[in-house]
């Protein structure tokens, strides 16, 4: 039976889920920690709990409620995006996972020092700051205006619920509160995947044979696009070899998902961690587009339920509220919930971290206690959680930037994996070259993006390659660092052989 508000029944159980995820980062909380167990879970937290935050990590609401939006409007083609990580596995168990897990560091950026100097280090932290910062009020604002519009449930109050909360648990429970409320805030989020998908599925007869029927019949079921074009978004080359690139900046480069990686007890479980990941991304985003398909057909024979829908873009938290029982209905509104928080709370515990080691600890206050610090920690927790509640709330006002938000991070991550790549794959890169790499490399993809129609897929390869070529060709004017400076911090064999060490070095 169709409902046209949220119940009682609903808000008794999202409130539920509020307080139960609010205890559960609590109960993490110890007043006598040290840095190394509230940032990094005392290095010592399990792999498989480690690879499923990482999912609910990058997993966020936006993709929770746009993944079935578009194969809803559109078709399948962007669905091979999702098997990137799948080809970039190797590439980061071969290059960037054996220096993270050798180095004793906190955060990614570290190890910049470490082969370049602190500028580099300092100004790619600065832009992740930036980056991240802005995306955490995205990620909270995008799914509180979609459950805006098909429940009762007001914008701002949403967006206070879901910051509130997170930040007390992520300011408490500290990194093992982050990741065990992941661990059961992605069970929730695969468990409203798989009660959607089954109640679409119920409400028609034929099944996923008739699912495929109609999308296929209206184009829906469209797979493959092989057009060379640059400027075609859905072609497979765009979606799968552009989308690692993509992939790569995030799994390689970006502190928000190293950092859990940095929890795991040893390379091994790092690795182990990893592939897990993979392992799950693909079934959960392949669910998600079926989703999309099934509310398509759902909605193609009951057409007159379609009433009142403010936009396509909100069809998912529309059947959730219109077509489900009161208690179900709220139980997957926490799900999407669900899939905001975990994303917020790695957000803030990544902004916290990389505020503290490699800004304040350094060069503010390097030679204070273990206590000071995970005081400042927690400090800068609700600053950050703060932060990010109060820009979603203003959002709105910002239009298109706000939509633009993604296209911004293609361009600045390809630039951030350069700088790294350029550090880890050549002897000859020096901290100039690095500092030129990143201007030219924002100056090409930012040309690209303004005055080109290419996909932005391809910028991230673009900025990738630009920074890395003029920053290895500047580095040959300006002179290569000594090689015993940077032994251990340059993998061997891969494009070049280090020089051999002589007395002159």
């Amino acid at each position: 039976m169709e409902k046209s508000h949220f119940s009682y029944l609903d808000y008794g159980v999202l409130f539920s889920y509020l307080g139960l995820m609010g205890l559960l980062g609590s109960l993490f909380y110890r007043k006598r920690s040290s840095t190394k167990e509230f940032l990094l879970g005392g290095k010592s937290v399990g792999w498989i709990p480690v690879a499923i935050s990482v999912i609910a990590t990058d997993f966020s609401a936006i993709s929770y409620i746009s993944t079935p939006a578009y194969s809803y409007q559109k078709n399948l083609k962007l669905a091979f995006f999702s098997f990137s990580l799948v080809l970039v596995v190797p590439i980061i168990v071969r290059v960037f996972l054996p220096f993270y897990a050798r180095l004793n560091i906190y955060t990614a950026y570290e190890y910049l020092e470490m082969r370049f100097d602190y500028k580099v280090r300092a100004i790619t932290s600065g832009l992740f700051l930036v980056l991240r910062g802005g995306y955490m009020a995205i990620v909270i604002y995008a799914p509180a205006l979609a459950l805006s519009v098909v429940t009762d449930l007001p914008l701002h109050i949403s967006i206070l619920l879901m910051g509130a909360f997170t930040t007390v648990y992520a300011t408490l429970g500290g990194m093992r509160g982050v990741i065990w409320t992941d661990v059961v805030q992605f069970t929730i989020i695969v468990a409203g995947i798989v009660v959607i998908f089954s109640a679409t599925m119920n409400g028609l007869e034929g099944g996923l044979a008739q699912v495929w029927q109609i999308a296929k019949a209206h184009g829906r079921a469209d797979l493959f696009d092989f057009s060379f074009d640059p400027r075609v978004t859905d072609s497979f080359w765009a979606t799968l070899f552009g989308g690692c690139f993509l992939v790569l900046t995030t799994y390689g480069a970006d502190q928000i998902i190293i950092q859990r990686y940095l929890s795991t007890k040893s390379f091994r479980d790092y690795r182990r961690a990893l592939i897990m990941d993979a392992l799950l991304v693909i079934p959960v985003v392949t669910t998600l587009y079926l989703v999309g398909l099934a509310l398509f057909a759902f909605y193609q024979n009951n057409p007159q339920l379609l009433s009142g829908l403010p936009s396509q873009d909100a069809i998912l938290p529309f059947f959730i509220v219109r077509e489900l029982p009161s208690g179900i209905s709220g139980l997957l509104v926490a799900s999407i919930f669900a899939a905001a928080m975990s994303t917020m709370s790695g957000g803030i515990n990544s902004l916290t971290t990389a505020t503290l080691m490699d800004f304040y600890k350094p060069r503010l206050r390097p030679h204070e206690t273990e206590e000071h610090y995970v005081w400042t920690s927690r400090l800068f927790c609700s600053a950050w959680g703060l932060l990010a509640t109060f820009g979603a709330l203003f959002v709105e006002h910002f239009g298109e930037l706000a939509n633009a938000f993604n296209r911004i991070n293609s361009f600045l991550g390809g630039v951030i994996l350069g700088i790294f790549l350029l550090g880890m794959l050549t002897w000859q890169a020096n901290s100039s070259g690095a500092l030129v790499g990143a201007v030219v490399g924002m100056l090409a993809v930012s040309a690209v993006g303004l005055f080109t129609r290419v996909s932005f897929f391809w910028h991230a390869l673009i900025g990738c390659a630009a920074t890395m070529i003029a920053g290895y060709v500047c580095s040959l004017f300006t002179g290569p660092p000594r090689t015993h400076e940077i032994r251990g911090l340059v993998m061997e064999r891969v494009f070049e052989i280090p020089p051999r060490l002589n007395s002159q070095q």
